[in-house]
């Protein structure tokens, strides 16, 4: 009785080895199917532009408008609460050029959506490519109470290649 079960014990291990086995040359095949089909797609694969160098970029004309991206521009009051006074954080994307004498327009916009009022001037500070620089703050005009938002832009600056 018991050469028995100990019989059935090992047809069951045996056959739970057999599985195993079956089951590992599947996935092997899979593997090596898997990794024939990835080689063959990378031959067919659209080759990727080239990377555009420095110097090629140096070519290029200056765009303040697009190279400067304004990272966070909070309007504020003076302490007597007449003059707008900004904290503005710039980031240059450019690779090449240090733009300084940045001019920017500051809108003031109601409640309908229109545009109340408009302050133009140029920061006086330069910003070096790739750097991140938060702009001293400063004052801009007179506060308009009637102003639901404000818009914050870049107009332009001045460019020197480095």
């Amino acid at each position: 009785m018991f050469e028995e079960l100990e019989q059935e014990e090992r047809e069951e291990k045996q056959e739970v080895h057999k599985l195993l086995r079956i089951t590992a040359y599947i996935l092997s095949a899979l593997v090596v199917v898997g990794g024939i089909a990835y080689i063959v797609s990378r031959g067919h694969a659209k080759p990727t532009p080239p990377v555009q160098s420095v110097a090629a970029e140096r070519q290029a004309a200056p765009d303040p408008v697009k190279d400067l991206k304004i990272v966070r521009a909070i309007m504020g009051k003076d302490p007597t609460g007449i003059r707008v006074m900004w904290s503005v954080h710039l980031r240059n994307k450019s690779a090449v050029y240090t733009y300084s004498d940045i001019q920017y327009e500051a809108r003031f916009i109601g409640f309908d959506g229109r545009v109340r009022g408009v302050n133009r001037d140029t920061i006086k500070n330069s910003v070096a490519p790739g750097e991140e620089k938060t702009i001293p703050t400063f004052m801009d005009g007179i506060y308009d109470k009637h102003a639901e938002t404000y818009q914050f832009v870049i107009l332009g600056a001045t460019s020197a290649a480095q």
